[in-house]
Parts: structure tokens; C-alpha cells; sequence
């Protein structure tokens, strides 16, 4: 899956999505997830961020047009469910 860290875009390797709270009816553009930041992309992100969640694991935004070829996004956003954990799903 394809994440946004402000205006770097990461292709990083998703533990978690969860719905963004919104207005109800409002389209979803956006989803939170947890995911695993590839070494060569960790020193561009502060290691004082409050959003590393876990050693290697940061919390960001994945854009739902970015990622619209992602199955396991599709199925996330169809279940109306507010949180997965994804590990082991392709």
C-alpha cells in the first residue's frame, strides 16, 4: 500500500487500517494506517515523532486514489468496519 507522509509518497508494507473520523456520509479520501518504514525512508522521518508506534512502525495517511488497486482496501472499506489489522493479508 501506498502511504503520505506530508509529500513523500512510501510504498511500505500496511499492520493496521483504520477509518479517519468524519462526518457521517462524507467520502472517505483518506484511511490511518500503521505501517513498516523501509530503512533507507526512516531517517527523513524524526525519531521524536509521537506517530512511530512500534520499532519501524509508523502511523500515517494512505489516500484511498493512491491505493485504489488495493484489494484489502476495498474489502476495509465495503466491511464499513472502523479497524483491521491486516497482517498476513495481501
Amino acid at each position: 500500500m501506498v502511504i503520505c507522509e506530508r509529500s513523500r509518497t512510501i510504498d511500505a508494507t500496511v499492520f493496521r487500517i483504520a477509518r479517519i473520523a468524519t462526518v457521517k456520509r462524507q467520502l472517505i479520501v483518506a484511511v490511518e494506517v500503521d505501517a513498516f518504514i523501509p530503512e533507507m525512508h526512516r531517517s527523513r522521518l524524526p525519531q521524536v515523532d509521537g506517530r512511530w508506534v512500534a520499532p519501524g512502525v509508523f502511523r500515517a495517511k494512505a489516500y484511498v486514489l493512491q491505493n485504489k488497486k488495493s484489494e484489502v482496501l476495498a474489502q476495509f472499506l465495503a466491511s464499513g468496519d472502523h479497524e483491521w489489522d491486516v497482517r498476513g493479508k495481501s
